[in-house]
């Protein structure tokens, strides 16, 4: 039984590396002319190569026999030789390097392409740092294996022209030192099977790598308050170590090759000084005598033969590093396959998706469910219905589904039951980008690009004008910009990290101003400000409400107080909902949050 479950799962890989083996392929077809030149430059270095040889045999021979017009010639001649060698090797690696970059660029491409078409539960499963090393471990290992194309060709011609050669001189003596080439195959083959495996390793190491030393750098101000340093190097120390342990088992197997090979190449090739050294001195001493010489093996000759030889175990080694290479690239190219550019989107277009005409604001959620994978569920028998030009409230304690609730309005995610209309419309009927380009978000936690201000603010309507960027910023409250060095154009650095708090959220609200979108949507935007850049902040943001729909989710309840209505979410439903006042006077949930929060507030 065990048997039979590992030959079926041996066959699943091989169907997988075949599959994965020909989708590579299919990168490298639409760059047939540009390969074939390479591989031809490849086939001429080869064929060179060859020429080389018969001239070290001439060159000695003429030494030998004090030919000296002969030996010049020779040497002109291999002069040119090399001119030529120089001329199509410079071919090989530009034409095949030119490839190998077109080819990382259109992976890279698509890989970041991709990533923007998926849906926000992908990365909430997947690690940023596991992502990028997609783009920064696993592309060079392919583009590297690409450049290993020359060898396909040149390895082989290498081994014909020098079998050639080898049989023309001596068949019985090629004969002799071919016997070691079986077992090259077999070394080739099993170092190759372990170098897969050891790359897997490796890619999986520096993944977590790229994952910690992002996590860091993006919490570098936590980790500095909580003087916790020592903890962050000792864990990449750690992490660092299992990945040099991983590469350097790979540096074993990949380095054992060569030396075995090689020592394989050089038993024939002992075998043959010995077997053709005695037949030169036998020819020699015969020739002396005068008597007719056993075989037209000639000092010349056994130079070639050696070096003929010594040429066929290199090919034949470089055989084995494609086959490394291919190995590798492989294992690269099935992780960029089946964990980024196989996985789709939860969310996707229907074939037939209409334009979302322009926004009244009319929103309507009809018995909505939601839950996180196969995870319980989070809301449950949602209905809400939000009129235009209204403000609607969330409250709740934390985790009571108030931000999930307004992720599937945009359609962040989708509904496991029932539905939400805008304006009567569905929302999965419609074009994600033509909805969400008329959704306002403002998010308790700003991004920001590391740009200029202009280019931040501008971020959701880029054609807009100058005036249209600077009205929009002062109606969202954001006048610090003029007292900044360079004022609209100066340059806030990586995550806005050299404005306050209440300025980026300033600047969010002015990005938001600028769409002019009928739907907003508030995500707890002042949770994290003092008193008085709330006060601005909530200025900016009464301006913003002002005759559109927009759903707040509120943190703290004193900015929702004058919201047209206020929804009580617990456990993933609608508990409770009305105006303030009203809420107040049925002493029931809402009442119970607004209290304590207001208890916390007097006694802070």
């Amino acid at each position: 039984m065990k048997r039979a479950t590992a030959s079926a799962f041996d066959s699943d890989a091989k169907r997988q590396e075949r599959e994965t083996q020909r989708r590579l392929l299919a990168y490298l077809r639409p760059h047939r002319r540009t390969i074939t030149l390479g591989l031809l430059c490849s086939a001429g270095v080869a064929a060179v190569g060859a020429v080389l040889k018969v001239g070290i045999k001439l060159v000695i021979d003429a030494m030998a026999g004090e030919e000296i017009g002969r030996l010049n010639f020779v040497c002109l001649v291999v002069v040119g030789v090399f001119v030529i060698n120089g001329l199509l090797a410079y071919g090989q690696t530009f034409y095949l390097s030119l490839v190998a970059q077109r080819i990382t660029a259109r992976l890279r491409e698509e890989i970041f392409a991709h990533l923007h078409s998926l849906s926000l539960s992908f990365f909430n499963r997947r690690r940023t740092g596991a992502i990028m090393s997609t783009l920064t471990n696993d592309l060079p290992v392919i583009q590297n294996a690409t450049m290993t194309i020359r060898d396909v060709v040149a390895a082989p011609l290498h081994i014909i022209g020098c079998l050639a050669l080898l049989f023309y001189t001596s068949w019985r003596l090629t004969l002799a030192a071919v016997i070691v080439v079986p077992l090259m195959g077999l070394a080739i083959s099993r170092i190759g099977k372990k170098i897969r495996k050891i790359t897997d390793l490796v890619q999986i190491s520096l993944a977590d790598i790229s994952t910690i030393a992002e996590e860091t750098l993006a919490g570098v101000r936590i980790i500095k308050s909580f003087a916790t340093e020592s903890h962050e190097i000792e864990r990449f120390s750690q992490e660092n170590e299992r990945a040099f342990n991983a590469v350097i088992s790979g540096v074993k197997q990949s380095a054992r090759l060569r030396p075995v090979i090689e020592f394989l190449g050089a038993f024939g090739i002992a075998l043959v000084i010995f077997l053709a050294g005695n037949e030169v001195v036998r020819n020699t001493r015969l020739e002396s005598q005068g008597l007719e010489p056993i075989s037209k093996m000639t000092i010349g000759g056994l130079a070639m033969f050696v070096v003929a030889l010594q040429t066929l175990a290199r090919a034949v080694g470089d055989l084995g590093g494609i086959n490394n290479m291919r190995q590798q690239a492989l294992a690269a190219a099935q992780r960029i396959f089946t964990e980024v550019l196989d996985q789709e989107s939860e969310v996707q277009e229907k074939p037939d998706a209409i334009e979302m005409p322009p926004l009244r604001g009319h929103v309507e959620l009809r018995n909505v469910s939601f839950r996180y994978g196969d995870g319980p569920m989070v809301l449950q028998d949602i209905n809400i219905e939000v009129r235009p030009g209204e403000v609607v409230a969330l409250v709740g304690h934390s985790g009571a589904g108030k931000s999930t609730l307004v992720d599937l309005i945009p359609r962040f995610y989708d509904v496991v039951g029932g539905s939400i209309k805008i304006d009567g419309i569905d929302v999965r009927d419609v074009k994600l980008e033509t909805l969400r380009r008329q959704i306002g978000i403002v998010p308790q936690e700003t991004w920001l690009f590391a740009g200029t201000l202009r280019d931040n603010i501008a971020y959701g309507k880029r054609d807009a004008s100058d005036e249209d960027i600077r009205r929009a910023a002062y109606a969202a409250n954001a006048f610090f910009i003029d007292s900044m060095p360079g004022g609209f154009d100066a340059v806030i650095g990586e995550r806005g990290v050299r404005l306050s708090g209440g300025e980026r959220q300033r600047i969010a609200i002015a990005r938001a101003i600028l769409t002019d979108p009928k739907l907003l949507i508030l995500d707890e935007a002042t949770s994290s400000l003092d008193a008085s850049s709330e006060a601005l902040v909530q200025e900016a943001l009464d301006e913003l409400m002002r005759g559109r729909t927009t759903i707040v989710i509120a943190h703290r309840l004193s900015t929702v107080v004058g919201a047209d209505r206020i929804l009580v979410l617990d456990q993933g439903r609608i508990v409770e909902s009305g105006p303030h006042a009203e809420l107040l006077a049925r002493d029931g949930l809402y009442a119970e949050l607004y209290s304590k929060q207001f208890r916390t507030e007097l006694a802070g």
